[in-house]
C-alpha cells in the first residue's frame, strides 16, 4: 500500500535546497497529450504535464527524471508538491491555535 500524502514545512524537505522560487511557462497544454486542464509545471525544468486526475504525465515526468517539485500551471490556486517527500510543502510552519482566556 502506498504511503498517504502529507503536509510538511518546506524546511523539512531535504530536496528543497535547489528549489527555484518560481518557474514560468507559456505552455497551454500537457506536453505529452495536449490536455489543457489541471496542468502542473516542473520547477526544475519547466515541463508541463497533466495531473493524476487525467493521464498523470506530471508523475510520469518525475519518475523519468527525478525532478521532485511541481506547482499548478495556469490556475487560480497554488500549492507546492514534492514527489520525493510525497507531500504538500508549506512555506513555513503553521502556528498552533492560541488558547482563549
Amino acid at each position: 500500500m502506498a504511503e498517504p500524502w502529507k503536509h510538511l514545512p518546506l524546511s523539512a524537505c531535504p530536496h528543497g535546497g535547489g528549489l527555484p522560487a518560481r518557474r514560468q511557462s507559456e505552455q497551454e497544454g500537457c506536453q505529452a497529450c495536449g490536455l489543457e486542464a489541471d496542468l502542473r509545471i516542473c520547477l526544475t525544468c519547466g515541463y508541463v504535464g497533466c495531473c493524476e486526475s487525467h493521464a498523470a504525465h506530471d508523475t510520469e515526468h518525475y519518475r523519468r527524471t527525478g525532478h521532485p517539485w511541481i506547482r499548478p500551471q495556469r490556475t487560480d490556486y497554488d500549492f507546492l508538491w514534492c514527489y520525493a517527500c510525497n507531500a504538500f510543502l508549506e512555506p513555513k510552519t503553521r502556528k498552533p491555535p492560541e488558547k482563549l482566556a
